[in-house]
């Protein structure tokens, strides 16, 4: 199983480097350590001509601040700020990256406390834009250390420098403890956090915890793509019963307009053998294969449904269940949800499962959201596949009764 990590957008985040890079030389202005007079005029030069949008004007004087013979650290470090300034301006991302960096690699004796997180900050963000995923890391660590606590956007890319700079481990800390965070609040995690951590699961072939992942991203997200790969990840799972895959495909149909063809096969396998042609149907109208075609069988159950129905009040606990099985796959969800009430009121069913997943699964069709949370949280036993069907079906009928709150993300991808 494998996902593509999303990067965090760059575009947004570097006007923010730019519009804190020009209130900080305008802070340091007053604060700053002594700086060679020539250097301190060319960069006053600078700063004019950035603030008439003449970038190449104030690219020409960076160039008189960088000829100065003997420059200081400060004369360096500054220098290379303007100089990333204006090479955003111009977007020329790459050279910004060089400026950037060269200021960031400096003696951190040699950055004022006061703008370190300014000097880091853009520095980490074009780092991660040229690929320079050990810089990344490096000034990651640097920002870490210091004393303000970072936005959320910024706490997303040192988070992305842990990851793309080897540290996955680092990363899924991280990116836990932002989740653990949101839960905390009452919000929904960011869905970023959840992309790190599966990535690093993936990365580190931990199959379990990176399922357990994405069903956490069905929960919170809904997303149908996500939906699609839980589904057919759990179609795989060890020891699933043909009736935990019938409940998987009633699911699967429920969701996704175009299933996978296998996955559809799937389902009308197991329902051809257990007699539900109803679900059969389904799974042969989504491209399902290797059964044989239930449309005469249907045909004839349908003719005589009403007097099954009919036969039901007479018969015991294991007719009306398979009857309610029946009835669900043909779509007449009230009629199924009787019969299935008739048979927890005959009793008889050997599966404890049964009853509570039909009930669950028709009243979801109506509708009926807490109802339906009523049932599935009563289902007990089953097979190992059991317990994450019943999870996904209350996932779905969650995803019914209202979104969740979204924690704060880092900016859009």
């Amino acid at each position: 199983m494998k996902r593509t990590l999303l990067r965090t957008g760059l575009a947004a985040s570097l006007m923010l480097g730019a519009a804190a890079l020009a209130s900080s030389a305008a802070h340091a202005a007053t604060k700053q350590p002594p700086m060679t007079p020539s250097v301190n005029k060319a960069l006053s030069e600078a700063q004019k001509d950035f603030g008439k949008q003449d970038y190449q004007s104030a690219l020409a004087a960076i160039q008189k601040a960088q000829a100065v013979s003997d420059p200081t650290p400060y004369d360096k470090l500054m220098t290379n700020r303007f100089l990333m300034q204006i090479q955003i301006a111009l977007k020329d991302l790459n050279a910004a990256d060089v400026a950037a960096e060269a200021a960031a690699d400096m003696d951190p004796a040699d950055i004022p406390d006061d703008q370190k997180e300014a000097v880091y900050k853009p520095a980490l963000q074009l780092a991660l834009n040229s690929k320079h995923y050990d810089k990344a890391l490096k000034y990651a660590k640097a920002l870490e250390a210091l004393p303000t606590p970072l936005d959320a956007s910024f706490q997303s890319l040192v988070m992305q420098a842990h990851y793309f700079g080897g540290d996955t481990e680092g990363a899924k800390a991280l990116a836990q403890k932002h989740i653990d965070a949101a839960k905390a609040a009452g919000q929904k995690p960011a869905r970023n956090d959840y992309d790190v951590i599966m990535s690093a699961q993936v990365k580190a072939k931990d199959e379990a915890g990176a399922e357990q992942t994405l069903e956490q991203l069905v929960a919170d997200y809904n997303d149908p793509d996500d939906w699609k790969q839980i589904i057919s990840v759990s179609y795989g799972q060890k020891g699933i019963r043909d009736i935990d895959a019938l409940y998987l495909g009633r699911l699967m149909f429920l969701i996704e307009s175009n299933p996978p063809a296998n996955d559809a096969s799937i389902v009308g396998g197991v329902a051809s053998k257990l007699g539900f042609y109803g679900d059969a149907m389904k799974a042969e109208q989504a491209g399902g294969t290797g059964f044989p075609s239930p449309d005469a069988n249907a045909q004839k159950d349908k003719a005589s449904i009403q007097q099954q129905i009919t036969a039901g009040a007479k018969q015991n606990g294991v007719y009306n269940i398979k009857l309610a099985e029946a009835l669900y796959g043909y779509g007449m969800y009230p009629q199924a949800e009787a019969a299935a009430n008739l048979a927890l009121s005959k009793g008889g069913v050997t599966d404890p499962t049964e009853i509570p997943m039909v009930l669950g699964m028709t009243l979801a069709a109506q509708g009926k959201n807490q109802e339906a949370l009523d049932q599935f949280a009563k289902v007990q036993g089953g097979g190992p596949a059991t317990p994450r069907i019943v999870r996904l079906w209350t996932y779905y009928v969650k995803s019914k009764m209202g979104p969740a709150t979204t924690a704060a993300a880092a900016p859009a991808q």
